[in-house]
C-alpha cells in the first residue's frame, strides 16, 4: 500500500506542475507538422540520458528500438505524464511482458476558431492519441529485430483523420559491455486528412551504449530528410543499488542538457526528467510503474 501511495503521489506533482504552466496556446495545423506530437518525450529514462536506440536492459528499453524486447527486460507496468509546451501535456500507459509490449499515448491541446475576420466562433480542443504494439526476436544468439505497429488517431480543427506506420529496430550486443543499434521509424502507410495522403517522414537513429563500471555512456544520432541531423549523448550513473542519475546533452539547431534521477526497488520504480527544448520551452516527465 505505501508504494502505491508513493507512485500516486508523484503522478500529482506532476499534475500540479502541468496546472500552474502559462495557458496561452496555439494547434498545429493539419498536415505534416500535425505529426510533431510525436516527437515529446514518454519515458524519463531513455529521454534524460538518450541511448535508446542501443539500449539492452532496464525500464522502457524498448519504447525506441522494439529489439530489445528479444533479451526480455523484466515485466512492467508504467505510467507517464509530461508537462510540455505551454500547459499542453502529455500521458501514456504502457506494458512489457516477453518479446511483447504494448502502449497507448495521447496529447490534447486547446484552441480557438475564428472567421476570416478574426471573430471567435468558438474553443475547442485538438486530440491525438498513439497505440503501438512491439515484437522482437533473436537473428543470433545476441543480435535481435524487433517491429512496432503504431496506430495514429488525430482531431484538429475538429475533423478526423488518421494513419498507421511501422518502426524496425536491430539490436546487437558484440561484447557483455557494448550494445548497437539502429531504428527506421514510419515506415509504410500515409496518413489521411479528408481525401487527402500524404507519408510521415521516414526517420533513422542509430547509437551505442558502453557500460564502464557503474557508468553507462551512450552516443547516437538522429536523422530525417525534413531536418537537420539532431546529435545526442548521454550517461547513465548507477549511484546505489536503488537510485540512478543522468545526464544528457543533444545539439541540432541550438545545444540543450538534459537531467534526470530514478529509484527502484524490486517492485516498484519512479523515474523523473528535466528537458530543456530551446525556444519551444521545458519538460518535466515523471514515469512510475511497478516490476513483476
Amino acid at each position: 500500500m505505501k508504494k502505491i501511495k508513493l507512485l500516486a503521489t508523484c503522478y500529482l506533482l506532476l499534475t500540479v506542475y502541468h496546472i500552474l504552466l502559462p495557458k496561452n496556446i496555439f494547434a498545429y495545423s493539419p498536415g505534416e507538422n500535425s505529426f510533431a506530437y510525436l516527437k515529446i518525450p514518454d519515458s524519463a529514462r531513455v529521454f534524460s540520458s538518450y541511448g535508446g536506440s542501443a539500449m539492452w536492459k532496464g525500464v522502457d528499453c524498448w519504447k525506441l528500438n522494439p529489439a530489445s524486447l528479444a533479451f526480455k527486460p523484466r515485466k512492467t507496468l508504467s505510467f507517464t505524464r509530461n508537462a510540455w509546451y505551454q500547459n499542453t501535456y502529455l500521458q501514456s500507459v504502457s506494458f512489457n511482458f516477453g518479446h511483447f509490449a504494448g502502449m497507448w499515448k495521447g496529447y490534447s491541446i486547446s484552441d480557438t476558431q475564428r472567421d476570416s475576420s478574426g471573430n471567435r466562433l468558438g474553443d475547442f480542443e485538438n486530440n491525438y492519441a498513439v497505440w503501438k504494439f512491439s515484437f522482437a526476436m533473436h537473428l543470433k544468439r545476441y543480435t535481435s529485430i524487433g517491429i512496432a505497429y503504431k496506430k495514429l488517431d488525430q482531431t484538429i480543427y475538429r475533423e478526423n483523420y488518421n494513419h498507421s506506420a511501422y518502426d524496425i529496430g536491430f539490436l546487437t550486443l558484440p561484447s557483455a559491455r557494448t550494445s548497437y543499434g539502429i531504428v527506421f521509424s514510419n515506415l509504410g502507410g500515409s496518413k489521411k486528412y479528408k481525401y487527402e495522403k500524404d507519408s510521415l517522414p521516414r526517420q533513422v537513429q542509430a547509437g551505442t551504449i558502453r557500460k564502464m563500471g557503474r557508468f553507462f555512456l551512450s552516443a547516437e544520432i538522429k536523422y530525417n530528410p525534413v531536418e537537420r541531423p539532431l546529435y545526442l549523448m548521454g550517461i547513465e550513473f548507477n549511484k546505489s543499488k536503488n537510485l540512478t542519475l543522468r545526464i544528457g546533452s543533444s545539439f541540432q539547431d541550438d545545444f540543450n542538457i538534459s537531467f534526470g534521477a530514478g529509484w527502484r526497488d524490486a517492485h516498484y520504480f519512479v523515474d523523473f526528467a528535466f528537458l530543456p527544448n530551446g525556444t519551444i520551452g521545458n519538460s518535466f516527465i515523471v514515469t512510475t510503474g511497478l516490476k513483476f
